[in-house]
Formats: C-alpha cells, structure tokens, sequence
C-alpha cells in the first residue's frame, strides 16, 4: 500500500472517530431528554420508629358460666361484634342435671362425679343427648356493647361455675402490642400518634396513640438476633369492623417533627468525587447542583444546602447528564416557553 493511500485511510479513520465523538455529545447536550420532575416544596416531615405487632383486644368484661354444665351451642365467634342482648351462648345446668340423674347411676354422689361420668361420653353430640333428658336450657346473653375475644369453649364442653367463657371488649380498645429496640425507647411516649398498616389491608392506614409503655424490658427475638426491647401498646383511634384479631401489623410511631424540610426521593441524589449532587432544570438543560444532605426519612433525604423552594429537580437521573437538553412533561423546552 502506497504512503498515499495510508494517508488517505489515517485520515478517513480520524474522521469517523471525530465524528463519533460528535454524534455522542449531541446525543447528549443537542437531542432533548423526557425527563420527571418534582417542584421542590418545604413541607413537614415526621420522624419515626418502626415496629410490628398483632391486632388484639383490650381486656374486656368476662362473661361467665351461670354454672357447671354443659354448652349446648355458640352463637358467636372471636372477632364478632355484639349488641347489648344478643344471644352469646347457651348451656345445660349440671346442677340440675345432678339431681335428675343422681337416681339413675350408681356411683353418681357429687357433681364432680357426675362430671366424671358425663366426660365418658364418646362424643359432644351423644353427651348432649343425654343431658336433654334431664336439664333445662338457659340462654346466657351480652349485657352490652362490643367484641367478643378469648372464646375457647364449644358445643359439648363441661364448664365449671364462674368460668370465663368469653370476654367482651368495649368498642375503641382494639390495640397493637409492638416490641422496641432500648436503644430507641426514650424517644417514645405516652400520647404520641402512629400510623399502623395491617398486613390484610395493605391500602387503608390507621391512626393508632401510644398509651402504654412497659415498666420492665425483656429479650425477645428481632430481625437481628436477640435484643433487648420495650413493649410499647398502640390503641387504635377508630373502629373498624373489617378488622381481626390476630391481624399483623406495621407500625410506625411518630417521635417528633420536622418543619420546612425540602425533602429529595434517594433516587435523585447522586454522589460522584466531589460529593453528593442533584440535577436541576435551569432554562432548557440539567445542571449539576452540589447538596448537603440532612436527616434520611423513610422515602427520601431532606437536603439543608444547595436547592430552594419552587425549583424544578429532575427524578430520572440515572438517565440525563450534567447539560443535557431535557423536555418537561408538559412537552416544553425551556422553562420561558
């Protein structure tokens, strides 16, 4: 190949190179960019603690069996909301059973025995039967408004005198026990509210008021590993009768709050050499602005140096550059368009 022709090929090769370099910055700073924005608000920002817990209800008023006997049915279940005089359950008093039956067995002399005997019974169904010849019916209904819990009795159980066989809590005292870590635990106190998502119904949020934090701390088991922890009660601020006991929940409690906090999405902040930085619109391009970042919240950084209220940041900064030309969502160019 003669000198002429590799000459003529260098100089083809430079050119295509340059050219490539060219397309590349055009691509960058000449064609526009889509790009999502966000227009910087100061706005109040809540500081937190996070937990989860179950659903559970309030210690309610026990309801009692009016004697020893046998339950004949159930009319509720844990979870139910009752009204003042709904039929809770119903029973056959042994008491009465006893002396009917005491002629009838042999060996039957006390109600323990007759206990004994009637526990014999294959099953409630059979037990049922027998007692039917002998008992009356008594129907045992609430005294007043609220939600049934701790229910562990069925058709066919023999219950003993003044056993609790369900408890009705008062409306308002649905709550979420939660466990926090000690070392967080003085930033919690009586009063502060919270905001709880319960797992079943991921779209609805809940208020919630801290209005008990234990005396004592325990070991429980974290996500972590064993640590030291405070349970802490969340009362739930309002009724809701899709709810259940034993539902889980996150909560998050709100220790404190933050004024005129301009908060930026983590993804927009970018960190090279020189520091952490963002991209903000300025008259048709991006320009790269140096930011000082503050406290971190759940979605989002507050930056305390470097932006102002009411300018245009860019979200999708992974994928413009420093001086790209950048299109607004509305379809404009320049911010004097």
């Amino acid at each position: 190949m003669s000198d002429m022709k590799k000459y003529i090929y260098l100089l083809l090769a430079t050119g295509m190179v340059l050219a490539v370099i060219l397309m590349s910055g055009s691509m960058l700073t000449g064609h526009p960019v889509q790009a999502d924005v966000l227009i910087l608000k100061a706005q109040s920002m809540n500081n937190t603690i996070s937990a989860s817990g179950k659903l559970q209800y309030r210690e309610g008023i026990a309801v009692k069996a009016p004697g020893t006997g046998i339950i004949e049915s159930v009319a509720v279940k844990n979870g139910d909301q009752v009204q003042k005089g709904d039929l809770l359950f119903s029973c056959y008093k042994i008491e009465e059973v006893y002396t009917a039956m005491l002629s009838q067995y042999t060996g039957v002399h006390d109600t323990k025995a007759l206990i004994g005997l009637l526990s014999q019974y294959g099953s409630p169904a059979d037990l049922l039967q027998e007692v039917k010849q002998y008992g009356t019916l008594e129907n045992v209904c609430a005294s007043h408004n609220g939600k049934i819990t701790s229910l562990k009795y069925e058709q066919g159980d023999i219950i003993e005198k003044d056993a609790v066989v369900l408890k009705i809590a008062e409306q308002q005292q649905a709550e979420v026990p939660v466990n926090i870590n000690e070392s967080q635990i003085q930033q919690v106190r009586i009063g502060q509210k919270a905001d709880i998502v319960f797992n079943a119904l991921p779209d609805r949020h809940y208020s919630g008021t801290v209005t008990k934090i234990a005396n004592e701390a325990d070991v429980t088991n974290g996500l972590s590993g064993r640590e030291t922890t405070v349970e802490v009660t969340l009362m739930l601020d309002e009724e809701d009768k899709d709810l259940r006991v034993g539902y889980s929940a996150v909560c998050s409690i709100i220790t404190s709050t933050d004024e005129a906090v301009l908060m930026v999405p983590y993804d927009a902040i970018r960190t090279d050499e020189e520091g952490d930085y963002v991209l903000v619109y300025e008259q048709g391009f991006a320009r790269k602005r140096p930011v000082t970042v503050g406290t971190e919240y759940k979605d989002g950084a507050a930056v305390t140096e470097g932006l102002s209220e009411n300018e245009i940041l860019l979200l999708n900064a992974e994928m413009i550059e420093p001086d790209q030309k950048i299109i607004l969502p509305d379809g404009r160019e320049s911010s004097d368009a």
